[in-house]
């Protein structure tokens, strides 16, 4: 007896829905794999990524020498003792300051700590005393008539106390494993020093054979001539455009940045070691957000170290988050524009969750790189299918 039509209709759903799952295993297993990958291979693909970044960062340096009639090995090793020309010129502006400013703050460090830990015993006193202000003494007379919100505030307060001395001491801990898988993973601390090696020489070769590499790289695709391969290398070509748009525009932005940040904590809070900071911020902001945020930690804990009050720390935070609002509001829309397209919020996203994903500072590199592509491949077969692109 031949099935009925509801039987048939019921057998082709679920052959449906069990290919779906299968695909759905299959791409979860492939990612997976990717993955743990990438995670054990960090001490390699970190050095390439930063060498990929600067190596779109350079290229136009290199291709202006070229327009000089200067041969390309040339006009990279001109680039080459050009940028190692600056560092030591950086070097000998900022080491002597940086080097008296060491020893002045090796020899102040008993009265830094000290200082400090009296801020905060004195901070955390004050914050006990809130139980004594006549609005929260309900909250912790049993004889007086209970207030929900003294008490809440009373038990905020004190949860906050506890978290902040339980916590205190995991900090540099954290940091310490942060850094060391941001480039370690198997290698340890050798995996750091294999990639401070590898990535000028891995930037020689991107720049030097970056005009063959151009050229020629859809001719090493392992496919034959066709649409199929016409589509990938259009795909990939889109996706190269928005990450040299994004890097090339985020560089200038970051170096406005930081030399804002660095003048204003220099003249305005004559905080110490104000230009490494900003020095730190032209480098470090090329990752969105994320790299803001990494250097105004030890500026806020330099500044609590150096002045032992919370008023320069306030405004050591208030010259960040001005310079922040600064470039979200008109310097990127302005210098990166719409290079990625990308939401503000879908990168603050980003950074956190490829930083998860693929583990400290290579996933925050590649956060925007990888979102922008996920976003061309959705954009070109899920969302605009069917439309020309």
């Amino acid at each position: 007896m031949p099935p009925t039509v509801f039987q048939r209709k019921t057998l082709w759903a679920a052959i449906t829905a069990l290919s779906f799952v299968a695909i759905a295993a299959v791409v979860v297993l492939i990612g997976k794999i990717t993955i743990d990958g990438i995670s054990f291979l960090r001490p390699v693909l970190l050095p390439l990524a930063i060498a990929g970044i600067l190596a779109y960062l350079l290229e136009p340096a290199v291709c202006w020498l070229e327009r000089r009639r200067l041969a390309r090995t040339w006009a990279v090793v001109l680039v080459f003792l050009a940028i190692f020309a600056v560092g030591v010129g950086i070097l000998l502006w900022v080491l002597p300051t940086a080097w008296h400013q060491g020893e002045v703050f090796a020899a102040n460090l008993p009265s830094y700590s000290a200082r400090a830990q009296a801020l905060v015993v004195e901070t955390l006193n004050k914050i006990q005393k809130l139980g004594e202000i006549p609005l929260l003494n309900k909250a912790v007379n049993p004889q007086a008539e209970v207030d929900p919100l003294s008490a809440y505030v009373s038990k905020m307060a004190a949860d906050g106390v506890q978290w902040l001395q339980n916590q205190l001491p995991g900090i540099a801990a954290s940091t310490g494993r942060f850094l060391q898988n941001s480039a370690g993973s198997f290698l340890g601390a050798f995996g750091i020093l294999l990639s401070l090696i590898l990535v000028p020489i891995f930037l020689f070769f991107f720049l030097n054979d970056g005009k063959s590499i151009s050229k020629n790289w859809s001719n090493y695709l392992p496919l034959r001539a066709s649409p199929l391969k016409n589509e990938i290398v259009s795909l990939i070509s889109e996706i190269n455009g928005y990450l040299i748009s994004f890097f090339r525009g985020q560089l200038v932005v970051s170096m406005i940045d930081g030399v804002l940040i660095g003048f204003c904590l220099l003249v305005f809070v004559r905080l110490d070691f104000a230009i490494l900071i900003g020095l730190l911020v032209c480098v470090l902001g090329l990752i969105p957000y994320a790299g803001m945020l990494i250097c105004w930690v030890p500026a806020v804990l330099i500044a609590t170290a150096q002045f032992g009050d919370w008023w320069h720390p306030m405004w050591v935070t208030v010259i960040f988050l001005a310079c922040n609002q600064l470039e979200g509001i008109f310097l990127s829309p302005k210098i990166v524009g719409e290079s990625v397209g990308l939401h503000p919020l879908t990168v603050i996203v980003s950074v956190l969750a490829w930083s998860v994903i693929l583990g400290g500072l290579l996933g925050a590199l590649l956060a925007v790189p990888l979102t922008a592509t996920l976003k061309v491949l959705l954009k070109r077969y899920f969302w605009d299918r069917g439309a020309p692109v």
